[in-house]
């Protein structure tokens, strides 16, 4: 018997479509408990448990058929009983064979699922300890809230002490507390432990708390293992006066390090010697109000008249005036810390830092960027900073992956946290430079859904674009057009119209140039901008003439006025542009003229 006949008789006695029967009901079975195990409340396990019992009755349900259908009967098509008992035996061999190929896959794919799903949850309830300490922020038992700040500072001391020596990953209170934050809202929130268990396991965890007893202050603090209860050694209290809490907080500092180090050396860390209380307390009182720039620098500016030898300020004042575009000034105040009383190395690090970015050494912004993301690249702020420097400033997309990934997103409240939000604009950016379109969609779907934030729909809108999504497309601005103000609108057409453009979809950008064009709310500089993506440079050229009066330094209009009057053959006036454009050279300009010059030699083929 041939294998065409075996499934002929199969066929005829139903063989197939019982088996058939069987997968398809098995189907249907996944789906509705995959749907409903978590309405009706049952574990979250109740599916791989329904695949491996449904595994498990294969065989057993295909023998069934054997022993009660395919066994019995007589095999058609027989000539002689001679002829019958042969194929009615080489029917069973095939049949058996055929079963424990199936039973043998089946087998393996519980032994699979069993092994990659159940391996941990089976074994027995020990943490799986890391190289990650946690600092808990210290409590206050004096019964006076001032000395809050005290807590706040031993643990800073004894985080900066851990880093320094690279003794391992430190989960800061900060860090603790952006997690407590920002996870979403439940019935019961998670306090710090239940946090430090749930995201991060760490090997030990360093607490301690505040009394005050007569004009001194008492700090006691001890490490526990990943099991918070079981503590490995308490430390003797340290004592000082209640108004110098830093005398016995460096003190219990170096005792902590000398424990978790197991060696006798002096510390390092991003302050060698402590600052005057006032001044860390404005630092603190800085960063908590860092949305509000004036406060801000306010207070950083007043820790340094307080202690002009504390470095942090320092530092944190250079970066203020680089976010804002000041470059000459943050040069300045970089150049003016002296370097030679700061031989930290994370302080050598800030300070190589500022000075890559600044001078637009890119390579190195990536490599001190690294190595501050190597120390904590579990913390929100170091982690976003270094996915934008993998894309925007070394352009190593196939990098963002990785670190986008040792933060886990699950039960983040993306509204309430800005860093979440700009880790998925990097990432999805990523992902459309890698050609990853669909990825890029499927990250950013599901949170415009829940929030009305329009920051995250330009990288949305080009992972449209590219994968040719045009209806979704639609149906996306159709939302956003009664959403966003006239000024954003326009801005948006302006976004939309350049990615057309760059796919050389001349006549799907001309839509939106067209609608900017033909607003009455669009600003001069859109307009211009759209009749010179229409290659108008005839009206373009009038817009841009009355820009270049109001700001003759503005590069982009220059060069874009160049090129309009050398496309409307007036080779004279663009050579008096080209002149002026290279004129306006200075520092800190990052290449922008250069760049500009480009731009204006391959519009006119040179």
């Amino acid at each position: 018997m041939n294998f065409k006949a075996f499934f002929k008789e199969c066929r005829d006695k139903q063989i197939l479509k019982m088996l058939s029967i069987y997968v398809v009901a098995s189907w249907i079975l996944l789906q509705v408990l995959a749907i409903t195990w978590e309405p009706i409340g049952l574990p979250a396990y109740s599916v791989t448990y329904l695949i491996i019992l449904l595994l498990i009755a294969f065989p057993i349900y295909a023998f069934y058929i054997w022993r009660f259908r395919a066994s019995s009967g007589e095999l058609e098509h027989i000539e002689s009983e001679e002829e019958h008992q042969t194929n009615r035996q080489m029917f069973q061999k095939i049949y058996y064979t055929l079963l424990f190929a199936a039973t043998l896959i089946c087998v393996v794919s519980i032994f699979l699922i069993v092994n990659n799903k159940f391996s941990t949850v089976l074994a027995l309830p020990v943490a799986k300890e890391t190289s990650k300490i946690a600092v808990l922020k210290f409590g206050n038992n004096t019964g006076n809230e001032a000395y809050d700040i005290v807590g706040k500072m031993a643990a800073d001391w004894i985080v900066h002490g851990i880093t320094e020596n690279q003794v391992a990953q430190v989960i800061s209170p900060e860090i603790i507390s952006d997690y407590s934050n920002i996870i979403s809202a439940r019935s019961k929130p998670e306090d710090e432990v239940s946090i430090l268990k749930n995201y991060f396991k760490p090997s030990k965890i360093i607490s301690g708390n505040v009394y005050l007893e007569g004009d001194n202050l008492i700090l006691q603090a001890s490490i526990s293992g990943s099991d918070i209860n079981e503590t490995l050694i308490a430390f003797k209290n340290r004592s000082c006066n209640k108004n110098s809490p830093l005398e016995c907080i460096e003190d219990l500092k170096q005792v902590i390090i000398g424990y978790l180090t197991t060696k006798d050396q002096p510390e390092l860390n991003l302050q060698d010697t402590p600052p005057k209380f006032e001044a860390y307390q404005n630092v603190l009182n800085a960063k908590a109000n860092y949305s509000n720039q004036e406060t801000y620098i306010k207070l950083i500016n007043k820790a340094i008249l307080d202690d002009d030898s504390y470095f942090e300020p320092k530092v944190l004042r250079v970066g203020y005036y680089y976010n804002l575009g000041q470059y000459r000034v943050a040069d300045s105040l970089r150049e003016a810390i002296n370097t030679s009383a700061f031989t930290n190395s994370r302080q050598r690090n800030l300070l190589n830092h500022y000075q890559a970015l600044i001078t637009g050494k890119n390579d190195k912004v990536y490599n001190t960027t690294k190595k501050e993301f190597e120390i904590t690249p579990f913390d929100l702020q170091t982690n976003s900073g270094m996915m934008v420097v993998a894309l925007q400033f070394v352009y190593r997309p196939e990098e963002v992956d990785s670190i986008y990934y040792e933060i886990s997103m699950d039960g983040m409240d993306l509204q309430n946290c800005d860093y979440c939000k700009d880790r998925l604009f990097v990432k999805a950016y990523a992902d459309i430079a890698l050609k990853k379109y669909q990825a890029a969609i499927n990250l950013l779907e599901p949170y415009l859904e829940i929030t009305d934030d329009t920051y995250l729909t330009k990288p949305l809108i080009s992972a449209y674009i590219r994968a040719d999504k045009t209806e979704k497309l639609k149906e996306l601005l159709s939302k956003l057009k009664f959403m966003l103000s006239n000024k954003d609108w326009t801005d948006l057409c302006l976004y939309i119209g350049n990615e057309y453009l760059l796919l050389n979809k001349k006549d799907e950008a001309m839509v939106y140039f067209k609608d900017i064009i033909s607003s009455d709310f669009s600003t001069k500089e859109d307009r211009a901008a759209a009749l010179y993506a229409l290659d108008d440079f005839k009206s373009a050229k009038k817009l841009l003439e009355e820009l270049y009066k109001e700001n003759p330094k503005d590069i982009n209009t220059v060069v874009k006025l160049a090129i309009s009057e050398m496309k409307n053959n007036n080779s004279q006036k663009a050579e008096q542009l080209l002149s002026a454009l290279n004129n306006l050279r200075s520092t800190y300009q990052y290449g922008s003229i250069d760049y500009a010059l480009a731009q204006y030699y391959v519009s006119v083929n040179e």
